[in-house]
């Protein structure tokens, strides 16, 4: 059967439309529309319960990653095995997808979609995110080196509040730190703790990191974007595969390690294998409920 043709995937008993599985998506690395799919499928189990519940921002890239693509939120008629869920801003409600299932992960998929970018708040308290997150990202001439020394200032501060944090690559240039919270912490909140303590680091380390907002001010530092924890921000998730070249994945990783790991290090092919060996390293995030204090809330 042609694969320009509709075809259909069965997953958990639900036919699935899809249609041109040999697309490239990574036209130079080869990788296509369907090796995409597989590669969700076999992290599926690892992938799940960090998607569960959460509305999605679904990026999509219909031509690959060299072509143009779009975000799109609202799905008001997806198929009735896509859980959404409606949110009402000041102007519109919003049919959000929440990837609750398989099936619904492969749909988004055969759509165009490479990157899962899930809210930082649950279905059950859309309010009230369940982690925060720093997001560094090193301006040139600033390399992933000078994150990963921003990323341990951040620890050291953390370690001090007695607060565990977690680090996972991001699949591009930069690193995403994790810090799981009980869900009673408002957006503004978590935003205002995250900015307390990048300007700690900011005294500590001038030459190396900023939070200035406009690109042209930051002056080759390592941004820590505190303002990724804002309601409705969405960041690539763990495990999610990344639009650049040689497919790479967003992976957690141990401080341990961190010092000798490489922003590419894993990627379509070897992230699997990873997480056959190491298991989810971000697992506590699905537990962990941690106070944060609050005279860094304001």
């Amino acid at each position: 059967m042609s694969t320009t043709n509709t075809q259909y995937l069965t997953v958990n008993g639900h036919q699935i439309p899809v249609k041109n599985l040999d697309k490239p998506f990574w036209p130079e690395d080869g990788y296509t529309k369907a090796d995409v799919m597989a590669f969700y499928i076999k992290v599926w189990p690892y992938l799940a319960p960090h998607l569960k519940d959460r509305p999605l921002s679904l990026v999509r890239y219909p031509e690959g990653i060299n072509g143009q693509y779009f975000y799109q939120k609202n799905f008001p008629a997806a198929p009735p095995w896509v859980e959404t869920i409606p949110i009402r801003s000041k102007t519109r409600v919003t049919h959000y997808v929440m990837a609750n299932n398989l099936e619904t992960l492969i749909w988004s998929i055969n759509l165009g979609c490479i990157e899962v970018h899930p809210w930082l708040s649950t279905q059950w308290h859309l309010d009230y995110p369940t982690y925060v997150i720093f997001d560094l990202d090193p301006m040139a001439p600033a390399t992933f080196q000078e994150a990963v020394q921003v990323a341990f200032a951040l620890k050291s501060l953390t370690d001090h509040l007695g607060l565990a944090l977690f680090p996972k690559i991001s699949g591009a240039t930069g690193l995403h730190l994790y810090l799981p919270v009980k869900p009673v912490y408002s957006y503004q909140e978590t935003a205002t703790f995250v900015q307390r303590l990048g300007e700690a680091v900011i005294r500590v380390l001038p030459g190396l990191a900023t939070n200035e907002r406009m690109v042209s001010a930051r002056g080759g530092k390592v941004y820590i974007d505190h303002l990724q924890n804002q309601k409705g921000k969405t960041i690539a998730s763990v495990y999610s595969l990344r639009p650049f070249a040689g497919a790479p994945v967003s992976m957690p990783v141990t401080w341990e390690e961190l010092p000798t790991i490489q922003p590419d290090s894993f990627n379509i092919t070897n992230a699997a294998a990873r997480l056959a060996a190491t298991g989810d390293l971000f697992a506590p995030l699905l537990s962990l409920q941690q106070e944060l204090p609050t005279e860094l809330l304001s």
